[in-house]
């Protein structure tokens, strides 16, 4: 029995180190993935974004220094953990880099007579297309002397020594809110511009929507903070409505509408030429109408992307009369109306290109601006800018122009007119053209 015992207890005492040590390897190990699952952010600001890509939203931010959970990592993204237990996603580049989100609305300037825009960020990569001194390009990030802008509706590079950011436009999406309220005396009323417009329940497009407004409501001012009016309608309702969505009125002393200086500002009227029994230009494949309204959807969604206020004239193969589309303009007191079409001519292949058309005087600045944008990297000529006298431009007493972007019986022109990247290049060009015009 003696001789068991003595044979036992090493036995137990191996088995009790081996514990031990495995108790010992595991909790260093644990430490050690731990460790290897945190980082600490380097970069001065990065964006913490709801997904793994730059096209989602910014759910907040974090600053140098701060040290944030690794969950896992997806295509470049690592989904992380806040310290408020917040679940986001941050680009695993970024962390020691600076980032500028299309949310911040950073501007760079081509500072080079011509650089080159690429498809990475590399001197092998692809050349997208070239832009010229003093082009202004929205800027996404920089990396290892890169810088990663938006160009005709797509990601691109440009080298960081041929870019200056030269300006930051007002933020559609603020991290922090504090405006200053204050009420106007010589409001009263408010009437709304539009139907269905949102009446939110702080001073910001991030805010829920109460309840919505009818074109034409009357609503009861109460105060003011920041470019949003505290408004009660009929019902008691109270809540928020942006100063750009209606008009001041039912008083005889009103105040003017209030000046614009950046895109997010605007009210942008986009009039999709012909519709319903109007077919516009013919063509093989179909009709002015129906690519009139693919540019016009297109358009649209990019600029609601920016935060701008956007009305159709029309958003389905509908009739709607000249008349009533240069109303439509004049009603909501439009900062910019935009009108799309697609031309033809008599003869076959006798015309190619796009053309920008203006009547008043005072529209002309509008219309050069535009066209100065469609003449960088067009893959059809630019036939410059005209007077046109046409109804929606002269029956308009807002800013206005009329844009032919190709003719539909030229073969060269039809070809590039249907195609995606042709609709990127119109869209982001009308884009970048309105956010120069209101910038400046």
């Amino acid at each position: 029995m003696k001789k068991f015992n003595k044979l036992k207890q090493p036995r137990n005492l191996i088995v009790f180190l081996a514990i031990i040590l495995f108790i010992s390897i595991t909790t260093f190990s644990t430490l050690v993935l731990a460790n290897q699952n945190t980082i600490k952010v380097d970069a001065s600001v990065v964006n913490i974004r709801t997904g793994p890509g730059l096209s989602y939203d910014i759910m907040t931010q974090v600053v140098g220094g701060e040290k944030i959970n690794i969950i896992k990592e997806e295509n470049e993204w690592y989904k992380i953990r806040l310290s408020n237990d917040q679940i986001g996603w941050v680009a695993s580049w970024l962390i020691g880099n600076t980032e500028f989100s299309a949310a911040s609305n950073k501007l760079g300037t081509i500072s080079a007579e011509s650089a080159n825009i690429r498809s990475e960020g590399n001197l092998d990569a692809t050349i997208l297309g070239k832009a010229t001194k003093g082009t202004e390009l929205t800027v996404l990030f920089q990396q290892n002397n890169w810088t990663q802008i938006q160009y005709n509706g797509q990601v691109a590079w440009v080298s960081s020594d041929l870019i200056e950011i030269t300006a930051e436009k007002k933020s559609i999406i603020p991290i922090v809110y504090s405006p200053k309220t204050n009420e106007d005396t010589s409001i009263e009323i408010l009437t709304v511009r539009s139907e269905g417009t949102n009446i939110r329940s702080g001073p910001s497009v991030n805010e829920s929507v109460l309840f919505k407004a009818s074109k034409g409501d009357n609503l009861t001012y109460i105060s003011t903070e920041g470019e949003w009016y505290k408004i009660k309608n009929s019902k008691g309702q109270t809540g928020y409505v942006a100063n750009w969505v209606v008009d001041l009125s039912g008083n005889q002393t009103a105040a003017p509408s209030a000046n614009i200086s950046s895109l997010s500002e605007a009210t942008i009227v986009i009039d999709a030429g012909h519709g319903g029994e109007d077919p516009g230009a013919p063509a093989s494949s179909y009709n002015e109408k129906q690519a009139t309204l693919k540019t016009a959807m297109a358009l649209s969604s990019r600029l609601k992307q920016a935060g701008v206020n956007v009305i159709l004239t029309r958003n389905s193969d509908d009739f709607v009369s000249l008349n009533d589309r240069a109303y439509i303009s004049n009603q909501a007191s439009a900062d910019a109306f935009i009108s799309i079409h697609y031309d033809s001519t008599e003869i076959p292949n006798e015309i190619s290109g796009t053309t920008t058309y203006y009547y008043h005087e005072n529209d002309k600045n509008l219309a050069e601006t535009i066209n100065k944008q469609l003449q960088i990297n067009n893959p059809l000529p630019n036939n410059g800018t005209r007077f046109g006298d046409y109804y929606v431009l002269r029956e308009n007493t807002r800013p206005s122009v009329l844009l032919e972007l190709g003719y539909l019986n030229n073969t060269v022109d039809q070809a590039t007119i249907y195609t995606d990247s042709y609709q990127a290049f119109a869209v982001e060009s009308i884009y970048q053209a309105l956010n120069n015009y209101f910038s400046s």
